[in-house]
């Protein structure tokens, strides 16, 4: 019996031609946080755990046609579980050419096997405020709905431009309004002996409302200068985005596409940095990063004081397997929870320290 049924799922198999891979991560601990001039809190915590499933096809003549399905599998039940198909999504092929992809697709920004990794390894879930993560830095990272072609490699050098598509098909028009979403990410990268030069930047229509009343593009520019290799990741950063939301917001986007009004009325203009370093010691991976915004820019009322933010993370990773790692991190912050106004009237940040301290285990599959 057990060799009529493999050999019966060989048969079913072997007209498919193609090859399918299982994978994903389950990543979560227990992090407890305390802010100031408020209560603490210590909970379950998901590091974006996730399912997927990937697979390739062989065209002929040298190309390829390849896929993949992946989402959100949040160990703590948060919403992001909700739905299929929440992570990277698309089909494509490839060749000597390059790739070409169409779906739900990360922009360069938010991949994690490049830009991720040298700015924010430690991958503590959703909130832009949690201390033990970057994502103050990373939150214009995000994934979009459109059509990305990435280049061959060219003796070190790649590119790729992503764009993504207006949202008229399913707001029911093609006024100026369903614009709102459409963006165009270009990026570069050079590789040569372990030194490595990332940049990047954007353009996203219609983001905000100018002192003119005239809607107006956000934008966003990111240059990397890594090192890896040896068990040594080190890395630097600068980022620049002009015409988003303030407040180192997670929800930095406009986000509808109905009412031209509805777009960020005082957008601001930012500069970053972001440091980080890592050694590899055979099962212990210390780890450290330093990141630092500046005072905050608003288009419609000049330099905001203690707008800025700071932010310290010391972690290490313990190798427990091949597969398990054991996770331990601790961080400090100082922020801007909001805006004051003083008796003259002048806006300025009211900045907070918070500070997290969290364990937990990661499994790949």
């Amino acid at each position: 019996m057990k060799k009529i049924l493999i050999a019966s799922a060989v048969l079913m198999a072997a007209p498919a031609m193609a090859d399918v891979v299982l994978y994903g991560q389950i990543k979560g601990g227990v992090g407890y946080t305390k802010g100031e001039g408020s209560g603490s809190l210590t909970q379950m915590e998901d590091y974006k755990s996730r399912i997927g499933f990937k697979g390739t096809e062989d065209l002929g003549n040298g190309m390829q046609a390849f896929w993949q399905v992946e989402q959100f599998t949040p160990i703590s039940g948060a919403e992001q579980s909700m739905g299929w198909n929440n992570r990277d999504t698309f089909v494509g092929v490839k060749g000597d050419f390059g790739a070409v992809r169409a779906g739900y697709i990360s922009d360069v920004m938010n991949e994690a096997g490049e830009h991720k990794l040298l700015l924010d390894p430690w991958e503590t879930g959703f909130n832009a405020d949690n201390p033990r993560g970057n994502g103050a830095f990373v939150r214009i990272d995000k994934r979009w709905q459109g059509v990305r072609y990435d280049s061959p490699d060219f003796g070190g050098f790649k590119f790729n431009v992503q764009h993504q598509l207006a949202d008229s098909a399913t707001e029911g028009n093609l006024t100026a309004a369903s614009t709102v979403r459409q963006a165009t990410i270009v990026s570069g990268k050079y590789v040569n002996s372990g030194f490595e030069v990332h940049g990047a930047y954007g353009q996203y229509k219609q983001q905000n409302i100018d002192g003119n009343g005239d809607l107006d593009d956000g934008q966003i520019a990111r240059v990397i200068g890594a090192y890896r290799a040896n068990g040594v990741v080190a890395s630097l950063a600068y980022q620049y985005t002009d015409g988003f939301r303030g407040l180192w917001a997670k929800n930095s986007f406009a986000t509808t596409a109905q009412d031209p009004q509805a777009r960020i009325h005082n957008p601001v203009e930012t500069h970053e940095v972001l440091g980080l370093f890592s050694y590899n010691m055979g099962s212990i991976t210390p780890r450290i990063s330093y990141s630092h915004g500046f005072d905050e820019k608003h288009k419609n009322g000049g330099k905001v004081s203690n707008s800025g933010y700071d932010q310290v993370i010391v972690g290490a990773d313990y190798a427990l397997s091949k597969r398990t790692t054991a996770l331990a991190s601790f961080g400090w912050k100082n922020a801007p929870v909001g805006y004051k106004v003083d008796a003259n009237g002048k806006v300025s940040g009211d900045d907070r320290d918070s500070y997290s301290a969290g364990v937990g285990l990661r499994h790949v599959f």
